[in-house]
């Protein structure tokens, strides 16, 4: 039966053609009723703004992977996939479409603008998971959950009821981050630290009715409205006299204490910092120590307020530098030096953060937290690397409380109640709050304005993609039974506490249950010069576009190949071209795996009589057949291994050495000696059904890495076209029966003779149509019958048109001679070259080596290179030497050989 097998691999028609048909057979779905043993992933849920960046690559081939792998172990598997909703991300959005109309939020009102935002979600929400399906992601998606979806945001809002009723959310000021543009709350991940050169201004803070001052340094001389104290180190013996006398605030007629606190460092600045508890949170907790006044002097927008007298509603930067002149003019500015420091800019606006006191809503973290810790420490969850444990055990045990509250309209809405005396309460609704509060039921109460930080939601992930209900009682599902805990979290680490801590703390207080038992931290993706990419650095180009260009199997198999456990990648970006060049590698490798495929299928039908039959029984294999499966299965063995241990860029440079040099590169070239030097069609037909075989389970074993081209040509392949997917098959098991160490050393041996005796031929420039006699001079009657065995084999790949093996072969006149392994090699050139032109071109190479070695030696011993030169290049000139060196032993020992 003649078979359609393309010359070229084309991705594009094959990726479109085979997802659809595996969402169309339902391959992805999960069965919570099914007997099978379960594993489940849950997808970390991007956010509804996003669209797929390498982080996204990375993440989910590595799930998709695993997925895909346990599907084809006959495990009932489920992916969960969602998407997070979140708040300040989304808003902003919207925000920005609205003022293209010149309006805002406050225009609509708070109902019509969620509205709006509901309505920009329907419309443009999905976009990142279609991408993802690009990737071959193997989701359920019929069980695809938004963070607001019904079911969602009824377990957020029992969460809250819960830990109010308990005691563990209270309402309190603190300093939080806050941003003035979205004017909101921001958790500490949504705070990006950069890099920021300024000033570090001394002010002359005056004694009174005194001429003498203190010399207080600051950065932000805007804030000096909101100092209650100037503090000083207990231990600093030029000050501590001073604790307890009082100073005038610059630009002011008020006066503030000298308190003792060890915050002031001795050694910065001037060792005096003045304190200022609204605006920043060190400041914040001397105050309390001391009990100091708390003085706001910034509006929610940025601006300064009432206190700041003539400085009132400028912005805090533009009203620095007006603060600064009068202060100059005043007198009170001693100096002014360059400083530069790390500051907090929003994510999301980009706009430098405020530290700012407000009243927000706070989870008491400390005695959630205690119940987490345990888990991880025993092992009962497992952290891939490991070293992030220690990391998890210091923050769990010096957590502090959570801010929850975001001053934002997109969210779920804090389900807490207000009474006209102030009273206030969290409730699911109206009624049941005013009964919480014995209050009547015409007593009027108001919802808070605030609602939940995103975290607050993905927290109870686990929880909500399982269908936890939750009315009032902690009650079980069918699908919790059967996929919580979870077996594989996959995730970048920088949200070790803001996302995997508070799962596990979330999981276990409201389910006793841990919620997943593997933790992969991912790599971050960093270009040549080690930064992360980013499209902001303009280093990051779009990844569809790289999909379109080499596959999404090249793009997968080369981020799992450049991405091992625990370390970061490095990966060469042409900006100009926006290009990642390294996806070559996996596009080479697609390329290679097609050609093998089709190069077999194509002997097969070459052949007379029908193309469905036997393979070679076991008696009927050569060393080399032997060789191939024994090597085949050592890989199998190998790469569940490195499965089981999540090294997944092991188990594909596993599969690339297989799969590329001892399969295509050898047992292929390999398989075309056996079938000419075999007259029976019955025998080649058996071994290319042998070769066919181990192709389809080389296959399998590279399908959960690279989905597509494994599964178009495993239908390529079908005769009958009455397979299933690829992705329902036995994924390969090791027969340990038919590893053979000895034969894999023995071949090992036989390759390496046949690679010396090409490197040879072609440092004489031999070309590779000319047949040359070949002598090899063995030790032990094995390598004897070893060698006979693969004489035919050796002969056809090195070009030799004579092989003598023996124990006591001469070297013949007009050969070249070398030693692998104590097997002498003694190839006849005598008839190829002219000898004598040979010898004069390599007695001219020797010259060249050497005078190149001698000015590079010269140069490493001249003090003032090596002093002056950068390190770079002095390294290069070392090695230099050290290739030059080798290359030019070789040559001598041609020459000598001659």
């Amino acid at each position: 039966m003649k078979k359609e097998f393309p010359k070229a691999f084309e991705s594009h028609e094959i990726e479109e053609k085979w997802y659809q048909n595996w969402i169309e057979s339902g391959i992805f779905k999960a069965d919570e009723k099914s007997d099978k043993k379960p594993y489940s992933i849950l997808m970390p849920p991007p956010n509804v703004t996003g669209i797929l960046h390498f982080g996204h690559v990375l993440n989910i081939t590595l799930q998709d992977l695993y997925i895909r792998m346990k599907r084809m172990n006959g495990y009932e598997v489920c992916w969960f996939p969602g998407t997070d909703h979140a708040g300040i991300a989304t808003q902003s959005k919207v925000e920005q479409e609205l003022r293209k109309e010149g309006l805002t939020r406050y225009d609509l009102g708070r109902e019509d603008f969620t509205d709006k935002v509901w309505q920009w979600k329907e419309k443009y929400g999905g976009i990142i998971l279609k991408q993802i399906r690009k990737l071959g992601a193997s989701c359920d998606w019929d069980r695809t959950l938004f963070t607001m979806d019904e079911s969602a945001s009824n377990a957020v809002r029992e969460v809250f009821i819960r830990l109010f009723d308990e005691g563990l959310i209270y309402k309190g000021k603190r300093i939080i981050n806050w941003s003035p543009l979205a004017q909101t709350a921001l958790s500490d991940e949504e705070v990006e630290f950069r890099e920021v050169s300024e000033h570090l201004y001394t002010l002359r803070y005056y004694f009174p009715d005194n001429e003498n001052y203190l010399s207080v340094a600051t950065v932000r001389p805007e804030t000096i409205f909101g100092d209650t104290a100037v503090a000083v180190n207990p231990q600093d013996e030029r000050f501590v006299h001073l604790i307890g006398l009082e100073v005038r605030v610059p630009l002011t007629d008020r006066y503030i204490k000298i308190v003792g606190d060890d915050y002031a460092d001795p050694k910065f600045g001037t060792g005096c910092v003045k304190i200022t508890p609204a605006h920043d949170p060190n400041d914040f907790l001397v105050g309390e120590r001391h009990n100091l006044e708390i003085i706001n002097t910034i509006n929610p927008d940025g601006t300064l307020n009432e206190f700041t007298g003539e400085f009132a509603n400028l912005d805090r930067f533009i009203a620095r530098k007006a603060i600064l002149k009068k202060l100059e003019e005043a007198e009170l500015v001693e100096k002014i030096e360059n400083y530069t420091h790390n500051v907090g800019f929003s994510q999301r606006g980009g706009e430098a953060i405020e530290p700012y006191l407000s009243d927000q809503w706070f989870v008491k973290m400390a005695p959630l937290a205690s119940e987490a810790i345990e888990p991880v420490l025993s092992g009962e969850i497992k952290f891939h690397p490991n070293h992030w444990v220690k990391t998890y055990e210091h923050w769990m045990t010096n957590i502090r409380d959570w801010c929850i509250s975001r001053q934002l309209w997109w969210g779920h809405r804090i389900p807490v109640y207000y009474a006209p005396d102030g009273q206030f309460t969290a409730a699911r609704n109206e009624n049941e709050a005013r009964e919480k509060l014995n209050l009547s039921a015409d007593t009027p109460l108001r919802q808070d304005e605030d609602v939940l930080d995103t975290w607050f939601s993905s927290w109870l992930w686990p929880l909500t993609t399982t269908h936890w209900k939750h009315d009032g009682e902690i009650e079980t599902t069918e699908i919790m039974n059967k996929f919580l805990p979870s077996d594989l979290l996959v995730t970048a680490p920088d949200i070790i506490f803001f996302w995997v801590a508070r799962m596990i703390i979330a999981s276990k207080h409201f389910k006793n249950e841990i919620p997943f038992k593997d933790v992969y931290f991912t790599s971050t993706i960093r270009d040549g010069k080690g930064r992360k990419l980013s499209k902001s650095l303009g280093n990051s180009p779009d990844p569809l576009n790289i999909i379109d260009k080499y596959g999404t199997d090249a793009v997968r198999f080369t981020m799992l190949f450049l991405a091992p456990l625990g370390q970061d990648v490095r990966i060469d970006v042409d900006v100009e071209k926006q290009d990642i060049p390294s996806i070559e590698l996996g596009r080479n490798f697609s390329n290679k795996i097609w050609n093998a495929g089709r190069f077999i299928l194509m002997k097969l039908e070459a052949e007379e009589g029908e193309i469905r039959g036997e393979a070679l029984s076991a008696d009927e294999l050569s060393l080399s057949d032997k060789w191939i499966l024994s090597r085949f299965h050592s890989t199998v063995k190998k790469t569940i291994d490195s499965l089981a241990s999540f090294r997944v860029t092991e188990y594909s440079k596993l599969l690339y050495d297989f799969i590329w040099r001892d399969y295509c590169d050898w047992y292929v070239e390999i398989l075309k000696v056996q079938l000419n030097h075999s007259e029976s069609v019955e025998y080649k037909q058996k071994l290319i059904r042998f070769a066919i075989n181990l192709y389809e389970e080389m296959l399998k074993l590279l399908h959960p890495l690279m989905p597509f081209i494994t599964e178009e040509i495993y239908h390529l392949l079908d005769e009958t076209g009455t397979r299933r997917s690829i992705s329902l098959e036995q994924f390969p098991q090791t027969d340990e029966g038919l590893i053979n160490s000895e034969i894999e050393a023995n071949f090992d041996l036989a390759q390496l003779i046949v690679e010396e005796i090409r490197r040879q031929r072609a440092s004489m420039n031999i070309p590779p149509s000319q047949k040359l006699p070949v002598v090899l001079k063995v030790k032990n009657k094995a390598s004897l019958e070893m060698f006979e065995a693969l004489k035919n084999v050796i002969a056809s790949l090195a070009k030799i048109s004579e092989l003598t093996i023996d124990t006591d072969s001469q070297k013949p006149e007009g050969a070249v001679s070398s030693v692998v392994r104590e097997i002498e090699i003694h190839i006849s050139i005598a008839t190829a070259i002219d000898l004598d032109k040979e010898r004069l071109r390599l007695e001219k190479e020797i010259e060249r080596l050497e005078r190149n070695i001698n000015g590079s030696e010269a140069k490493l011993k001249n003090e003032k290179f090596v002093q002056n030169a950068p390190a770079d290049i002095v390294q290069y000139e070392r090695e230099k030497i050290n290739s030059l060196k080798e290359t030019l032993q070789k040559t001598r020992e041609n020459l000598k050989g001659l």
